[in-house]
């Protein structure tokens, strides 16, 4: 099942994606969302990122081979981002910073159905309601301070998450790859995630409660050439094999 995010009629409404028909929700499906009856036509309605939680936590250096990896660590870098910075596919990503490296990586992102709190493996599988993809735009900071602070990962429109939910997907052994305008970037296999679920979520989970809707942005695979950044007028493509892509234009007005 592909669950989506859209407006029809001035209305943000949660639907159930058979293309090209959209079948309306009555409240989002993570919260038990039942099908009204109503269908709408894919093309008379505006997509939106298919969720917008309360929370977005990422994790980084999550593959191997990533920069800055180390072979010690002994659990995940995390960083959040707000709920504020999500916009969808086709959106523009706006930067705020001038004269400042800006770019893009391409992520599996795990949406949540069930709160977890200190769980075991079967929970934390029982609680993925399904996965989206994710691009967790990036700046560099200022003074040489950590890029995985606020200031370079929660500017507005610095989450795109879609094009949809997809409750049944399968991540192992599908590949994942980012696009800098038609150049591939970063490519990689998803189950080469060196913390995945269910262990990633039981160990979130320890000491934070995931709630409905949460989102967990997992980590960007390396890059397979020199790093590109994003430029007015560029675009840069997220596709994950059997789950979709998105791609969003760039600009820093």
């Amino acid at each position: 099942m592909r669950t989506v995010r859209f407006i029809y009629n001035n209305q943000e409404l949660f639907g159930i994606f058979r293309h090209p028909i959209i079948t309306i929700l009555d409240a989002a499906p993570w919260l038990n969302g039942k099908e009204t009856g109503e269908t709408v036509s894919f093309e008379n309605v505006q997509f939106l990122a298919p969720c917008k939680p309360n929370k977005i936590i990422g994790i980084a250096i999550n593959y191997p081979g990533s920069t800055g990896g180390n072979v010690d660590f002994k659990e995940p870098l995390v960083f959040l981002k707000p709920s504020t910075s999500i916009i969808g596919d086709n959106a523009v990503i706006n930067s705020p910073f001038k004269n400042t490296n800006v770019w893009g990586e391409c992520e599996l992102v795990i949406v949540i159905g069930k709160r977890l709190c200190k769980v075991n493996d079967e929970e934390a599988r029982a609680g993925i309601f399904g996965y989206t993809i994710g691009n967790d735009v990036s700046a560099d900071n200022v003074q040489e301070w950590d890029h995985h602070l606020a200031r370079s990962k929660a500017a507005d429109s610095f989450c795109v998450l879609g094009p949809w939910i997809d409750t049944e997907f399968e991540p192992n052994g599908k590949f994942i790859r980012g696009f800098h305008n038609d150049i591939l970037l970063r490519q990689g296999i998803l189950s080469d995630r060196l913390w995945a679920e269910p262990k990633l979520l039981v160990w979130l989970s320890q000491w934070m409660t995931l709630e409905p809707g949460d989102v967990i942005l997992t980590g960007a695979p390396m890059r397979v050439r020199e790093r590109i950044f994003l430029e007015a007028g560029d675009s840069y493509t997220c596709e994950i094999e059997g789950l979709g892509s998105i791609k969003n234009d760039f600009t820093n007005d």
